[in-house]
């Protein structure tokens, strides 16, 4: 089968849904499957490359996912689209074929608003099969869209895939016709590292101390900074917790916001027991330095492909009900949810993992239950499926 991928975002990120693109890519290809990219997301791009998949740089214009780009969409879409449909049908000819025959992909799996919108009605009138995927949160760029109209209109002729029931259920509200939506949970990678050694981190002097002082509880949190994840509220968390430290991994437009709240901890503390950094280079030795990691989204998160990745590797993990991931978890169970938003339910969290034996027991379910939900050989499953013409809601 020939599936083309696209994606035009309003910008490049290197995070979970590129991650999650890259290895559906991978894992359909290595299952016979002639896989290619189009778009303008210079990370696909830059990854297909390194993989030796065939790829094509294609710039249209901004997405209409900002009040301007929404707006003058209306007057670039006939462009936008005309070279969208000339640059598939580019893709689709071969040397050796004959002059004006083309071999279009079978699929086109799109990621992006840009070509849901431009490209739909021409791939579905050519026969081929269309199918979005939504990594997105649904936030005001999509509520108040102008656009959202026309969008649902074409969720008629695709099937949509959500990375997540909740995130079904969502698109499902905002008009998105319900018998062509289906969840398949995100996948990961493995075999992971599950041994977890004892890594110590040392934090800042206390004051007066004379001596470095290791923390009785090292939480960790990867996200992006940005006012829906609720890394604010987690900070805010620890103000009863003295003996408790965070490492928190990320960048975004809440930098400078969430980098005074940890100097205004510092300060009360008398030392530094809060840490912010953009990147780290060996996420594995990351996750193996921490006893808890902590997804404290407070707005709607599709997924929350980080609290998997802990949990592959044994480590227990906190997340709130905005996480699309909770509603594969039973709480205390194999992960601890608390309400989004919530500081104080974050703190009692915490404090019942300050007991060795409850993150043990947590982090051993929490790890059975990834194995079984979400490995990436299932995701794989479920999406050939899906391609094979078995619509299945997994």
């Amino acid at each position: 089968m020939r599936i083309l991928f696209t994606r035009f975002p309003l910008e490049s990120a290197d995070g979970g849904s590129e991650n999650q693109t890259i290895w559906l890519m991978e894992g359909l290809r290595a299952r016979g499957h002639e896989v290619s990219f189009l778009g303008s997301c210079d990370v696909l791009l830059r990854r297909t490359k390194e993989l030796g998949m065939k790829n094509d740089e294609l710039r249209i214009g901004i997405p209409p996912v900002t009040k301007w780009g929404a707006i003058s969409f209306l007057w670039r879409r006939k462009k936008m689209q005309q070279t969208l449909i000339a640059e598939v049908q580019k893709l689709s000819t071969f040397p050796t074929c004959p002059v004006g025959r083309h071999f279009p992909p079978s699929t086109l799996i799109m990621l992006s608003l840009s070509e849901k919108l431009l490209l739909t009605p021409w791939a579905v009138s050519q026969g081929m099969r269309v199918i979005w995927i939504e990594h997105d949160r649904i936030g005001a760029w999509l509520r108040w869209n102008p656009w959202l109209p026309m969008l649902r209109r074409l969720s008629k002729l695709v099937t949509i895939v959500c990375v997540s029931e909740l995130s079904r259920k969502m698109y499902e509200e905002i008009g998105f016709e319900k018998s062509n939506l289906i969840a398949i949970p995100n996948g990961i990678p493995s075999p992971l590292p599950s041994a977890r050694p004892n890594v110590p981190i040392r934090y800042g002097r206390g004051e007066g101390s004379g001596v470095r002082e290791e923390k009785q509880l090292r939480l960790g949190c990867l996200s992006r900074l940005s006012p829906e994840k609720g890394v604010d509220v987690l900070i805010q968390s620890l103000e009863s917790l003295p003996e408790v430290s965070l490492s928190i991994v990320g960048k975004g437009r809440d930098e400078a916001y969430l980098r005074q709240l940890i100097l205004d901890d510092t300060q009360r503390m008398g030392g530094e027991r809060i840490t912010l950094t953009s990147s780290v280079e060996d996420l594995d030795a990351f996750y193996r330095s921490l006893d808890v990691l902590v997804l404290p989204s407070s707005d709607h998160d599709p997924f929350g492909l980080v609290a998997a990745e802990a949990m592959m590797r044994g480590l227990p993990v906190i997340i709130t009900d905005a996480c699309g991931i909770a509603g594969y978890m039973e709480h205390d169970e194999d992960a601890l949810i608390v309400p989004a938003g919530s500081p104080r339910a974050l703190t009692d969290a915490i404090q019942h993992l300050l007991e060795p034996r409850a993150r043990e027991r947590l982090g051993a379910r929490g790890q059975t239950k990834a194995e079984e939900r979400f490995s990436l050989s299932r995701m794989i499953d479920a999406y050939e499926e899906l391609l094979l013409g078995e619509r299945k809601c997994v």
